[in-house]
């Protein structure tokens, strides 16, 4: 029997070594494709901010002490390691960029690669924990390793990819019951952009279902522990800098990008063609200075309070819908963490065109035709983001509410809304082979024994 089962765990390393390499292969192929069509002097607009905070730094400043910085500490790393990488990058220019901006724009992109090649490995151990079937794996790491040629330039070229990395590894290593590192990833991930914090709830409800309350509480104090330590150095310099960049990431309008945004815009159009008076709307720059344009009107700062409280409310009933489950936990947590964060999507006043990268290692592990329908969603959501920045229509949208780029924005957040209800609508429960039945497995049947 010993011999039976360590023969079957090497058959299932060699199968995941194999599957590995598979997908790592679609990723080249999918980079070198973006690498070959992307337009010359791609750098876009947050890459001159990330080498200019990654200067200041390695001229011996800090972050909201010396200096006001927009983005979380835990995002420094993807700042600062380009900027060393391949030589001194300091003094790059961008408009057109000098040898130093492309040195940094090679090294960003280097580690952009990396960590995707890091998120398809950790998605493949994921599902394979999960024990999915070949055909259900193929679709799944297909659609995470082709994600930069699906979503491009705001994919490769913004850091949102290390904390979705980071969600990678916490539900890799929360599908094989070890909550307390997951925790650790978790809080990583909230330190470098904060929505990791949204599957902190689904990670401790799980391990409070499986393995008690204690365990719980050692995943949550994993979490906060790991952010701590990067927040700590910050708060101490400077407490009112920390918080205020803080302040400014929670906070704010509503966003021009959001899927509410997009309906009173195309409602506004279409009122105006069949010639009804609509109240007016205008795109100004978000006041803390994020980079954001936010929409004012009369019923704007209404339509923001409503949304935050209704986002709260769903997701309170989501975790609650977790606390309550008797499926399988590991399904569980594939699923409530995807749904998560898509109604965060969806129901935030905040949405810019980088974010659906936050669902790619998420909504593929989700099993069944929900997952199937989810994905298949969330592929439909990332080519219109492809489409939609940077683009003409971008700036029609911004300068004057065109509504074909109005269009092609709503149908962008409505293949999101489907994703998220595709996640959170109910069917029948899931069994630890993906398919769907009526039985469910016991906590310890498919994590182990308490």
């Amino acid at each position: 029997m010993a011999l039976r089962r360590r023969r079957r765990r090497l058959t299932e390393s060699r199968v995941l070594v194999a599957t590995v390499a598979a997908a790592l292969g679609a990723l080249a192929v999918a980079f070198g494709a973006w690498a070959a069509i992307r337009p010359a002097n791609d750098s876009g607009r947050d890459l001159p901010i990330y080498e200019e905070y990654a200067s200041i730094i390695l001229d011996g400043q800090m972050p909201y002490r010396d200096f006001g910085m927009e983005y979380p500490p835990g995002a420094l790393p993807m700042f600062v390691l380009p900027a060393v990488a391949f030589g001194d990058a300091q003094d790059a220019h961008w408009s057109p960029p000098n040898d130093a901006g492309r040195r940094y724009h090679r090294a960003f992109d280097s580690l952009v690669l990396l960590l995707t090649a890091a998120m398809v490995t950790l998605t493949a151990m994921s599902l394979a924990a999960l024990r999915r079937r070949a055909r259900a794996q193929a679709l799944s790491l297909g659609v995470v390793a082709s994600s930069p040629l699906l979503i491009g330039h705001v994919f490769v070229e913004r850091y949102d990819v290390l904390p979705a990395a980071l969600t990678a590894a916490a539900l890799a290593a929360g599908v094989r019951g070890r909550y307390r590192l997951g925790g650790a990833a978790l809080g990583l991930g909230a330190a470098a952009k904060v929505y990791p914090a949204l599957l902190l709830p689904v990670l401790v409800i799980v391990a409070a279902r499986h393995r008690g309350i204690r365990e719980s509480i050692m995943s949550a104090a994993s979490a906060v522990g790991a952010a701590v330590l990067v927040f700590l150095p910050f708060a101490l310099a400077s407490w009112p800098g920390t918080w205020a960049m803080l302040r400014n990431q929670l906070g704010g309008g509503l966003q021009v990008e959001t899927l509410v945004s997009s309906m009173l815009v195309m409602t506004r159009n279409v009122t105006e063609w069949v010639g009804l008076a609509t109240a007016e709307l205008t795109v100004r720059p978000e006041e803390h200075g994020l980079g954001r344009d936010v929409l004012h009107g009369a019923g704007i700062e209404a339509t923001t309070t409503t949304l935050n409280v209704l986002l709260v409310i769903v997701l309170c009933l989501l975790w609650l819908a977790l606390a309550r489950s008797k499926n399988d936990p590991r399904e569980d947590l594939v699923r409530y963490s995807a749904v998560s964060v898509a109604a965060a999507l969806v129901l935030g006043t905040v949405l810019s065109a980088q974010y659906v990268t936050w669902l790619i290692p998420l909504v593929p592990l989700v099993a069944g035709r929900r997952g199937t329908a989810a994905t298949l969603s969330l592929v439909a959501a990332a080519a219109l983001t492809h489409a939609w920045f940077p683009s003409d229509a971008y700036g029609n949208y911004l300068r004057n509410f065109d509504p074909g780029a109005t269009s092609l924005l709503l149908a962008r957040n409505l293949a999101l809304l489907a994703t998220a209800l595709a996640l959170a609508v109910p069917v029948r429960r899931v069994s630890r082979d993906g398919a769907s039945s009526g039985r469910t497995p016991t906590p310890a049947s498919v994590l182990g024994p308490k």
